[in-house]
């Protein structure tokens, strides 16, 4: 990034730290008082103030049902400028005017004098420059609930999970668009959020935190690898590091079933055939490896089930590796080329399709990429049924530089890019295994710079480490959107680049936790459905919109290691129906069972 842009902002931050020069500074009303009193520079607008009063019901865009405002809350909603100057028009997906920020503000006599910024998700986007919307997710306002001033930003875009604004309406990557999604949103929406708070309530905030999910993760994690002075502390959950790799490698599984079975996500009978295929074997896979009972994996990194070498799974007479197939439910069984081409959707991305039938357990949880091998792929015993019914395409056809690559209604659940620089969609139909290597390679190679490094894989946390900041991450190990090795490769390029676990574990520590899918309030899978069995930590959500420090485990640890020195170490989850309680550990140790001992009782398991 220019020194220039680092100075200008590194200018802003200081600006907003000392806004407030007076101890004695009068708190202000929620009123339009704060538009005449609120210009911290020449780029910042508010746009509306809204008072939120005590038991409102409140909408979020990821809201299935409304939030009751616990107290009353002041909702300031600002516009960061310049926005995308490159593109003219107006009605383009990638126009922009700037960034948009929402801040909630509890009242003087309920604030806690703290921050607790939240990140968004996916693509972004939302209501925030909007003064007749909400744009921040259920989480950002449970925050406020409890007390925290919160921060939320748009990333600059205001379409809500829309990736069409990566790409100007000429059909040219949006640069500007990028830069600010991928890093300017959330140094604006520490810094003005800061800032907002120093005036607001007359005095500077005591703790500053961010808290951030999956793409919300990767923001936070952004700030931690460059800027880490603007917050003390970083709450970090499924953070989508690496998307160049995990989010073009999606498109890996579209890719094996045209090449080996002869259809895609466009042929939606034989997809949806396949992907009930492919949860049969994902059954038989925790069968095999569960040996504790629990209807879930506590290490699927060390899970080598083979369809092809398992008689139970494969049709009837058909000839596996090593065994004969006896399954007669056609609907459920596998033949040796479906079983084939699930082996190589599980090994991963890679050059020429081909799978090591080697790799070892380490090797499947981040620590060591095949030689072909382009990147990690989700665990046994995590639902892929989306990668196989839906084309995960934006990210490869961003990185391609070409709208043409992205998928249309026809091939994708998700939000089909749109833009008018050309009608061809589903190029990607014309690739094989040589063409998504290629594309792969093309968006890495792109990051520094059309992209700003969206890829957020610096491993130098020296500076971070220096200012004494603290980071906890976790991630689940049934993460159904974001592969864990991933984010267990990068921790363990941290580790590498600072001096090993003993210096590491000073400023950021890492849990993996068994049994829970992508979403940021807790979401777990078994492939039995017996979902409220699995041990989940509690987070701020639709369920625990006034959580206690009980209920918001993982950030009570995060405030204790910044407020009071308290180092993290094992955290004791607890199964919604309570049949199941055991400890999350912090890496590189793992939850284990005993054994030998009730898979229900805390005592059966250990941290090794």
């Amino acid at each position: 990034m220019p020194v220039a842009r680092r100075n200008f902002w590194a200018i802003l931050l200081v600006a907003a730290t000392c806004q407030v020069t007076s101890a004695s500074a009068e708190p202000m009303a929620c009123d339009d008082g704060i538009k005449a009193a609120f210009h911290p520079d020449e780029i910042t607008t508010v746009i509306a103030v809204r008072q939120v009063k005590q038991g409102e019901e409140l909408l979020a865009p990821d809201a299935p049902k409304p939030i009751t405002a616990a107290a009353d809350l002041c909702l300031v909603k600002l516009l960061v400028g310049p926005g995308v100057t490159a593109e003219k028009d107006k009605t383009a997906r990638s126009y922009s005017e700037g960034i948009g920020i929402e801040v909630w503000l509890p009242t003087q006599a309920n604030w806690n004098e703290r921050i607790r910024n939240y990140g968004g998700g996916g693509w972004v986007g939302g209501g925030h420059r909007y003064a007749d919307k909400i744009g921040s997710k259920v989480p950002a306002i449970v925050n406020a609930n409890i007390g925290y001033a919160s921060g939320t930003t748009d990333a600059g875009q205001p379409w809500y999970q829309d990736g069409s604004f990566a790409f100007l309406s000429d059909g040219e990557v949006n640069v500007e668009g990028l830069r600010d999604f991928a890093v300017r949103g959330m140094v604006e929406q520490a810094v003005k959020t800061r800032a907002l708070v120093n005036l607001y309530y007359g005095k500077a905030p005591q703790f500053v935190y961010y808290d951030g999910h999956s793409q919300g993760g990767r923001q936070g994690l952004k700030i931690v690898q460059e800027y880490p002075e603007l917050y003390d502390g970083y709450m970090i959950a499924q953070p989508a590091l690496s998307i160049a790799k995990f989010g073009t490698t999606s498109l890996y599984p579209q890719i094996v079933m045209k090449t080996e079975l002869g259809f895609t996500a466009i042929n939606k009978p034989e997809a949806a055939a396949f992907a009930a295929k492919v949860e049969a074997a994902n059954k038989r896979a925790v069968a095999t490896c569960d040996k504790a009972g629990l209807g879930f994996l506590l290490d699927p990194f060390a899970c080598d089930y083979n369809p092809a070498r398992d008689a139970v799974l494969l049709c009837a007479g058909e000839a596996g590796d090593g065994v004969t197939g006896s399954n007669a439910d056609t609907a459920a069984c596998m033949s040796a080329k479906e079983a084939d081409a699930l082996n190589r959707i599980w090994y991963g991305g890679t050059r020429d399709g081909s799978v090591d039938p080697a790799q070892t357990a380490e090797a499947r949880s981040g620590k060591a990429l095949g030689a072909k091998q382009l990147w990690w792929t989700f665990t046994r015993g995590t639902s892929i049924s989306m990668q196989i019914t839906s084309a995960s395409t934006d990210n490869f056809a961003l990185g391609m530089q070409d709208v043409s690559y992205a998928a249309d209604a026809s091939a994708t659940s998700g939000i089909p890019i749109a833009n008018t620089s050309t009608a061809r969609r589903n190029r990607w139909l014309e690739l094989d295994y040589a063409g998504f290597a290629a594309g792969v390679d093309k968006n890495v190679a792109l990051q520094p710079t059309l992209f700003s490094n969206l890829i957020t894989d610096k491993a130098d946390l020296s500076k971070l480490r220096d200012l004494g900041r603290k980071v906890i991450v976790w991630s689940g190990l049934a993460d159904d959107a974001i592969p864990p090795a991933g984010n267990v490769n990068y921790h363990e390029r941290v580790l590498a680049a600072m001096g090993g676990d003993a210096e590491v574990s000073k400023f950021m520590r890492m849990y993996l936790v068994p049994g829970v899918a992508h979403s940021s309030q807790g979401r777990s899978y078994t492939v039995t459905g017996k979902n409220d069995a699995v041990p989940l930590p509690k987070l701020p959500g639709n369920a625990n919109q006034t959580p206690t420090r009980d209920k918001d485990q993982f950030f009570s640890a995060l405030t204790d290691w910044v407020e009071k020195g308290v180092a993290p170490g094992e955290i004791t989850l607890s199964s919604r129906d309570g049949s199941v309680s055991y400890p999350v550990c912090v890496y590189p140790r793992r939850t284990t069972w005993d054994g030998h001992g009730p898979a229900t009782q805390p005592s059966s398991f250990s941290c090794r």
